[in-house]
């Protein structure tokens, strides 16, 4: 199977370069000058566009199983392909959690028939509970493992409580304690692996409700109960576990103008820390809780535009790496509960691309940046570049592909998910995703599946990578 895209402006490590990219039985074989006569199969025009290496999503709850009322792998997948997304990333707090090799193999097997597009899947760590589990989930190719450090989880599913009274103690699995976690670090800094954590600090999260002195109401009371200083305050010790253990440490979902500072000065001492940031943190404020009510509640809470203005800074200096929906769908009832009761988390994955082209064509980011955070940031981090995140002879051939000058908008009737409610409806954009390539096939058009499903599962391979990435850097390899 060869297929030609030809005409693009294609984003590349060193630049933008007008070229064509032939791409033969799943792979990019050859960048060529435009124009140059080949055969092919299939053709794909992208005068006018860019051309991105393909775009992944690092942080993705699908639900499934356990909770496919709220969405299902099949729904997450096909919004993600449609969204301009060749490669997700799915987390492992499903139920039952992926904890343990028998149960990574057993979603691997769950997932593969069904998605739209290549995925890889986090571990879930548990602390003492799972601490022989860890190695095992990367030898099978986890691409990280994840600590949730300031929830609580259920004793028996290992699912997420959002609110530790809707369950007896008995029930509750609370977070490892710091000697614990320290413990954690030095097992995933054995395996070279990657250790994910949501930071916000439990104990600090337990004195500000305190001090509210009242239920949560309001959505000043929810800026109030969750601080910006619990998630800084748990990079901090995150930071140092990981100077003190050589531990790659990776901040997910960072919010606050606190988080950034502490990221960047531990990478200025030369901890191993990277961190994420997610579309909703670099597109709301807290101003647009009245419009938008309880649908914008996700944890860490959106905040101020001071902290908005520091996560682009952080996006543009490379202090985070990496941008993902933390798509984490509930149903609209559920929502509607209120700031205080209702769910955490809501519809992002086939809007994270969208909103990210738009920044960029607003000039927020530049296309290089752009392909960073949303691809070779990604890939590189999670143990899968150079196999993604580059558009280079031997990489897979995914390819997402921009008209940077169209314009659309964020319409929750065209979204794909199971409960398509999002907090972007209606939403202007500039520059739009026109389609992708999912191993060397024209697979999404205009917002719409082309053919079947063919997704794969990836296997990260930290090791290879950074193998490649001294390769490429001069590097010496830990």
């Amino acid at each position: 199977m060869k297929l030609l895209v030809r005409n693009g402006t294609v984003v590349t490590e060193s630049g933008l370069v007008d070229a064509d990219i032939l791409c033969v039985d799943g792979r990019i074989q050859e960048l060529l000058d435009t124009g140059t006569p080949v055969a092919s199969d299939e053709v794909v025009e992208a005068r006018g566009r860019l051309v991105f290496p393909g775009f992944i999503d690092p942080h993705v709850h699908s639900r499934d199983p356990g909770s496919t009322h709220k969405e299902t792998f099949e729904h997450s997948t096909l919004g993600a392909l449609c969204g301009g997304i060749t490669t997700v990333l799915e987390m492992p707090n499903a139920i039952p959690a992926v904890a343990d090799l028998a149960t990574f193999h057993a979603r691997r097997a769950e997932h593969e028939p069904r998605t739209w597009v290549d995925f890889g899947l986090w571990g879930l760590a548990l602390g003492p509970d799972n601490a022989d589990e860890i190695a095992r989930m990367f030898e099978a190719g986890a691409v990280a493992v994840k600590l949730f450090w300031g929830y609580a989880l259920h004793r028996e599913t290992k699912g997420l409580v959002y609110n530790f009274a809707d369950e007896p103690p008995e029930n509750l699995l609370l977070p490892p304690e710091n000697g614990e976690v320290l413990e954690l670090f030095r097992a995933v800094a054995a395996t070279g692996g990657v250790l994910a954590a949501h930071c916000e600090d439990r104990h600090v999260l337990a004195e500000s409700a305190e001090r509210l002195g009242h239920p949560i109401e309001t959505y000043a009371d929810l800026l109030a109960a969750r601080p910006a200083v619990a998630e800084a305050a748990s990079i901090a010790v995150g930071a140092q576990f990981a100077r003190a253990t050589g531990c790659r440490f990776h901040v997910v979902h960072m919010a606050s103008r606190m988080g950034a500072d502490t990221v960047r000065k531990a990478r200025e001492l030369g901890a191993p820390i990277t961190a994420e940031t997610c579309p909703q943190y670099l597109t709301l404020t807290d101003a647009d809780a009245e419009r938008l009510g309880p649908l914008m509640k996700v944890y860490p809470p959106v905040r101020e535009a001071d902290d908005q203005d520091a996560l682009w800074a952080a996006i543009n200096d490379g202090t985070i790496c990496s941008v993902g929906s933390d798509h984490a769908p509930h149903t609209l009832e559920e929502k509607n509960l209120g700031f205080g009761a209702a769910p955490a988390g809501g519809v992002g994955i086939e809007t994270l691309a969208p909103l990210l082209v738009d920044a960029m064509s607003r000039g927020r980011l530049t296309p290089g940046r752009l392909s960073e955070v949303l691809s070779s940031g990604t890939a590189r981090l999670y143990g899968l570049w150079p196999r993604k995140g580059v558009i280079r002879p031997g990489a897979d051939a995914d390819l997402t592909i921009v008209d940077p000058a169209a314009e659309g908008a964020v319409r929750n009737d065209r979204l794909h998910a199971l409960n398509p409610v999002s907090t972007w409806d209606g939403t202007p954009l500039k520059g739009v995703i026109t389609g992708s390539v999912l191993g060397g096939r024209l697979s999404m058009s205009d917002g719409e599946p082309v053919g079947e499903r063919h997704g794969r599962f990836v296997r990260a391979d930290h090791a290879a990578t950074r193998a490649a990435e001294a390769a490429r850097t001069g590097a010496r390899v830990a």
